[in-house]
């Protein structure tokens, strides 16, 4: 376990807010990029079912920029590490947690590293491996030469990056998220923690923590993720002991935020399975 970076509780450290009063909990983990707000759709009809935990991973927010440490958050593991801390303060046992993008595959390891905490798992557009791997016919989505030259870019000019990276990412015209919005996002970070944060994510290779869960897992992912083809969702699911994928009939990597009534009433799908077992 890498060093706790200060003293304040987990529930300062990472904004977290406890609301509602049901008898099951969820617990919700952003992606890069977003921060908790990213689940405002989904997290108000909830609130009259389940008692709903959200908070910002280290670094997403002004706020949660003094949680996070090179060292400790080098890894997805640290951010995985403080997850479990923050559950075992709020004293939280067998929740399902929904997490996007790298906050589902924080979540999958938070499963595997503190049995109990979560005995159900929903993730929406996350990868255990953004790299191809032409050895064993593994499709990320990406080269390496293609994440090399995305984080030069990155490196060489940040605005210009964003501006295009968000416009990638948010896929097609809507009302709920423009390109400009999610680029304003990005800009709000802090440069030197956004490029640490992106370089552990698609760097990271998790396929290994995969085949070793042992939590229910369900998975979402929209038919034209630019970040998440769907043979990586339907690796994930496949590997991970899930159902088929739950395809999102709509692009992008952000669904939550640009088709939120779509999203949510998938995870009342997965919900309802969760609570019929």
């Amino acid at each position: 376990m890498h060093p706790v970076p200060h003293a304040t509780s987990w529930t300062h450290r990472l904004n977290a807010r406890v609301q509602g009063d049901g008898a099951r909990t969820l617990v919700f983990g952003h992606g890069f990029g977003t921060d908790q707000r990213c689940w405002d759709a989904q997290v108000p009809e909830l609130l009259g079912s389940y008692r709903v935990v959200t908070l910002d991973f280290p670094g997403a927010t002004p706020h949660t920029l003094g949680a996070f440490d090179p060292t400790r958050h080098g890894t997805l593991f640290g951010f995985a590490e403080d997850l479990c801390m923050l559950m075992d303060e709020l004293q939280i046992s067998r929740a399902t947690y929904v997490g996007h993008s790298l906050g589902g595959m924080i979540g999958i390891l938070a499963c595997n590293g503190s049995e109990g905490v979560f005995d159900s798992l929903v993730t929406l557009g996350t990868s255990a491996r953004f790299v191809d791997d032409p050895s064993t016919g593994y499709v990320g989505g990406f080269s390496q030469q293609d994440m090399d030259s995305m984080m030069a870019a990155m490196r060489s000019d940040y605005e210009a990056w964003a501006n295009g990276f968000a416009s990638l990412m948010v896929g097609d015209a809507n009302p709920h998220l423009s390109g400009f919005e999610f680029t304003h996002n990005l800009l709000s970070l802090r440069v030197d923690v956004a490029r640490a944060v992106l370089d552990t994510a698609l760097q990271s290779d998790h396929r290994d923590d995969v085949e070793a869960l042992d939590t229910r897992l369900f998975v979402l992912n929209t038919r034209d993720d630019p970040a998440v083809p769907l043979q990586a969702a339907q690796w994930l699911a496949r590997h991970g002991g899930a159902p088929e994928v739950v395809e999102l009939d709509v692009r992008g990597h952000l669904p939550h935020l640009t088709a939120p009534r779509l999203v949510g009433a998938a995870l009342h799908e997965c919900l309802r399975a969760i609570g019929d077992d």
